[in-house]
């Protein structure tokens, strides 16, 4: 049949093939093209009367390996997946099916090629919009750094970890001293400005990639430390401490006349109950022995002891 009619018009099979929207050839088992429609002309900028009785190998130079794969897939039965092939550096959908004779032998194949540019930078666009969506979920907007819900699924994995590996693990709270206070003599725009300049020094300090400073709420924030033991620790806080001094950021309403935090160190090992509960139970040794500090007048480090016991000052 060569002819395809539209009420009592008469479509060419031809002329059909040329007004496809996509470029076409029709390649032989051998890899000879015997037809090229117009829209070929976008693939390397030569008209289809150009293309049409060379070697799909001076067409593109993947072409016979990807014909050769196509005629396996085809003589096997199996659908041939599509691939992608670049002209002029934009990248095409290849689909390839196979024609057959009257005997179910392949003699050739009709090649379309879809220029995927566009759906591409669309996934690209896609893609970014995802990954900055997801920093501003596990990301605290005020201060930069990682937030609360970050920490919590960072340290369940780092405890996960560190009992697989039998490696150290310790965790560092900190919390600005009488930051309420400050907060109502500088007001919150300041208070503002006091956490980002902390959570910059205390990240500073912090020189190790796989070390990260997050915040936990309000003027506390968390240091997770995977493979530091408690002494390592007990040093990284009192750097954290010194750190926030040297800032000098003016506060009368505490002895030194400057801002300063107190810190509660903890470590792993506390009781193997699974990661979540690990995670609360070092969480509630570091709380408590940053309470400790604060009861021990501030402005200094106090760790618990390497079983989750009373914590002491340093």
């Amino acid at each position: 049949m060569s002819n395809i009619f539209a009420g009592e018009r008469a479509i060419s099979l031809p002329s059909l093939f040329a007004a496809l929207p996509v470029a076409v050839v029709l390649v032989d088992r051998d890899g000879h093209i015997l037809a090229a429609n117009p829209e070929t002309t976008a693939l390397q900028g030569q008209p289809p009367e150009a293309v049409v009785g060379r070697k799909v190998s001076e067409f593109h130079q993947d072409a016979a390996r990807n014909l050769a794969r196509d005629h396996w897939f085809a003589e096997a039965g199996l659908n041939i997946p599509d691939h992608e092939m670049t002209f002029a550096g934009r990248p095409y959908q290849v689909s390839a099916r196979p024609l057959r004779d009257e005997a179910g032998v392949v003699i050739a194949f009709v090649v379309s090629f879809t220029d995927v540019s566009r759906l591409k930078r669309a996934e690209r666009r896609l893609s970014e919009a995802n990954r900055r969506l997801k920093a501003r979920v596990w990301e605290d907007h005020l201060t930069g750094i990682p937030s609360r819900r970050y920490l919590d699924a960072a340290l369940t994995r780092e405890i996960r970890r560190a009992r697989r590996e039998g490696r150290a693990l310790s965790v560092v709270m900190a919390d600005i001293d009488r930051f309420k206070s400050f907060n109502d003599r500088y007001g919150h725009q300041a208070g503002d400005a006091c956490l980002r300049s902390m959570a910059q020094a205390a990240v500073k300090v912090l020189v190790r990639g796989a070390d990260e400073l997050c915040r936990y709420g309000g003027e506390e924030f968390v240091a997770i430390l995977p493979g530091t033991d408690l002494a390592g620790a007990v040093e990284v806080a009192e750097r954290m401490r010194r750190a926030i001094s040297d800032r000098a950021v003016p506060h009368e309403d505490v002895p030194s006349g400057h801002v300063t935090i107190s810190l509660g160190v903890a470590s792993l090992p506390v009781a193997d109950h699974g990661s979540h509960r690990d995670r609360d139970a070092l969480i509630a040794a570091a709380d408590a022995a940053l309470y400790a500090a604060k009861a021990a007048g501030r402005d200094r480090v106090a760790q618990a002891g390497d079983d989750g016991s009373s914590p002491r000052s340093t």
